[in-house]
């Protein structure tokens, strides 16, 4: 996946098929933008930093990180995204948080998605422990020659490797042929942007 700076139109009023095919001005890569009117207030000028930082992170984290008292909190995300100003989307039956809407986030540039919601659930979030460590280990090591190997590999049963598996397809998190990342997914390295989801910053620096 390339890196070079894109343009996005905030999206949330216009929608995830508003990214135009041309060259901004120079930014930030993988930087999202929302409206400045929405966010004057201090701490919702700190949730959308934090977003920008952290895209994907789910209500917990996102207090913890912020320290805000939760129902402050609930509040001021529930005027950002009413003013179009961050997004939340249910992946694998938890809430996470955008600024913006989820096709800024730059791994998802080039892919194609038109749908704002299968762009999330090709965002490695809210991934169980045996999904999570999938790809973590895909993220690291050569493909394995079968699901059994990696299954092995991870010292977990070939049902909820096989079962995992299925569903990282399914997302879109994983490759239709063999045993690996989707392209997007596999780019993480390249990328400039901190993004928290995985915890595998560390294995791909």
């Amino acid at each position: 996946m390339t890196t070079d700076i894109f343009t996005a139109i905030l999206g949330g009023t216009l929608g995830f098929g508003s990214i135009l095919p041309f060259i901004a001005p120079p930014m930030i890569q993988g930087t999202i933008i929302a409206p400045r009117e929405s966010y004057e207030h201090p701490l919702r000028s700190r949730i959308i930093s934090t977003l920008v930082k952290s895209p994907g992170i789910h209500f917990r984290e996102l207090q913890r990180q912020l320290d805000a008292a939760n129902g402050t909190l609930r509040h001021h995300l529930r005027v950002l995204t009413n003013e179009k100003s961050v997004t939340t989307v249910s992946v694998n039956g938890r809430t996470c948080y955008y600024a913006g809407a989820p096709a800024q986030v730059e791994i998802l540039e080039g892919t194609g998605v038109t749908d704002e919601y299968r762009a999330a659930s090709m965002l490695p979030v809210g991934l169980s422990g045996v999904q999570k460590s999938i790809v973590k280990k895909l993220s690291n090591s050569p493909e394995p020659a079968s699901q059994a190997q990696l299954a092995r590999d991870l010292g977990r049963s070939r049902a909820s490797v096989h079962s995992a598996i299925t569903v990282l397809r399914n997302r879109g998190i994983l490759s239709e042929a063999g045993i690996s990342l989707a392209p997007h997914i596999n780019a993480l390295h390249e990328s400039k942007v901190d993004y928290p989801w995985l915890g595998i910053r560390q294995e791909l620096a």
